[in-house]
């Protein structure tokens, strides 16, 4: 997977909360996401969705001026809330609220969280959806 097409991917989960976080580093980790704004894009019940990264060999989060953490419990105690991405570099950078989320994975599942599995392709149209909606909402 290229690094574009992960930048791409963490951008979409604008304004969405880490909820949970379980797994292993090195290994599969998997990552709760709430978001509900765009959850509601899609057709059953829900509030977000939860993403799993294969081949996962890095993800800490760092709060500006603090110590970078692994543990995923004390993440997670700080939720953090997505911002955006920062494009062009080798790691995924995910820009938070209070700090950054770095990763390094090989690949990536996504599903509801009510258990379908979705493409990016689909994230991509429904966060699409969402913002013409609200653009047009907005006149």
């Amino acid at each position: 997977m290229d690094v574009n097409t992960k930048s791409a991917f963490w951008g979409l989960l604008h304004d969405g909360g880490l909820e949970t976080v379980t797994g292993t580093v090195p290994g599969t980790v998997s990552v709760g996401i709430s978001i509900q704004y765009l959850r509601q894009q899609f057709p059953t019940e829900g509030v977000g969705f939860k993403i799993y990264l294969f081949d996962c060999k890095r993800f800490v989060y760092q709060e500006y001026d603090s110590t970078p953490l692994e543990d995923f419990d004390a993440i997670v105690a700080l939720e953090p809330e997505i911002v955006g991405v920062e494009e062009g570099t080798e790691s995924v950078i995910v820009s938070c609220v209070m700090g950054t989320l770095t990763i390094d994975y090989g690949a990536v599942s996504i599903y509801l969280d009510s258990g379908a599995p979705i493409s990016v392709d689909e994230l991509t149209a429904a966060s699409k959806a969402y913002w013409d909606g609200w653009a047009a909402n907005q006149r």
